[in-house]
């Protein structure tokens, strides 16, 4: 396990991580589902702990891309990880091409959930859930999926407490599956929906609309004041408070490339 990076959801800690196998048996396991990747968690502060499967979301040249969700509300500050391949059934006569010589020709009776390797550990700083009076951008925002729009988004303001974001259904799928892309999705989406919001409370909202104090009302205002874009232009107070998307994703991309 390598290279993990964290991204804080409104309800969710998501782990991204690559992992490189060299073992082929251990290798062919997995792909006939006879044993699993499994992803097992540790949390001192909340006292808890658990097991998830992780979702592969990327393969490259020499190492696959995965994905972990843990809720916010079940962790908060140093969590451990630990990555292991564990029996998803019962292996009579298990044995590696290239275990250990002291083993020789040992064979092992294997049960379903025994260990069969460990794929690394590490130890990352979850923050706790967000403060309701500062809620994080993304907590602004509910992206739905809309049947009926043919291309594109539509936003939608009247919800008090974030600005809802109706996707096309074909593109709907396609944000979905980018979601270990974050990035790309921010590019995509997020940039003219935070425009488009943007333009409304600064140009299209009436004082009535807004009287009510609308959560994400407050929570981008006081982003705009934070960055200092108050009397800038849609388009700069988005990139500012995005912080560069659209040159984050190509980047990200060229990145990836790089290991191809």
């Amino acid at each position: 396990m390598a290279n993990t990076r964290m991204m804080s959801l409104v309800e969710s800690m998501q782990f991204e991580f690559e992992v490189l196998l060299t073992d082929e048996d251990l290798r062919q396991l997995l792909a006939d589902g006879q044993a699993n990747l499994v992803m097992k968690w540790r949390c001192a502060e909340t006292f808890r702990l658990g097991q998830v499967m992780p979702h592969l979301t990327q393969e490259l040249a020499r190492t696959k891309k995965y994905i972990v969700a843990i809720p916010q509300d079940e962790i908060d500050g140093p969590v451990n990880l630990e990555l292991q391949i564990v029996a998803a059934a019962a292996i009579p006569e298990y044995r590696l091409s290239k275990q250990n010589e002291d083993y020789g020709d040992t064979s092992f009776s294997i049960q379903p959930g025994d260990v069969l390797a460990l794929g690394g550990y590490t130890t990352v700083q979850a923050r706790k859930l967000y403060d309701p009076m500062q809620p994080p951008l993304e907590s602004c925002f509910e992206f739905k999926e809309d049947e009926q729009l043919r291309s594109g988004i539509q936003l939608e303001f009247s919800n008090q407490n974030h600005v809802v974001v109706w996707i096309a259904s074909a593109t709907f799928r396609d944000f979905v599956a980018l979601r270990s892309r974050p990035d790309f999705q921010i590019a995509a989406v997020m940039l003219p929906a935070l425009m488009g919001t943007l333009t409304y409370m600064k140009h299209e909202a009436q004082p009535e609309d807004l009287a009510e104090e609308r959560a994400w009302h407050k929570a981008l205002s006081k982003l705009i004041e934070k960055h200092k874009v108050d009397n800038k232009s849609v388009v700069e107070q988005a990139q500012a408070i995005l912080e560069d998307p659209i040159g984050r994703a190509v980047r990200e991309e060229s990145l990836d490339r790089e290991e191809y």
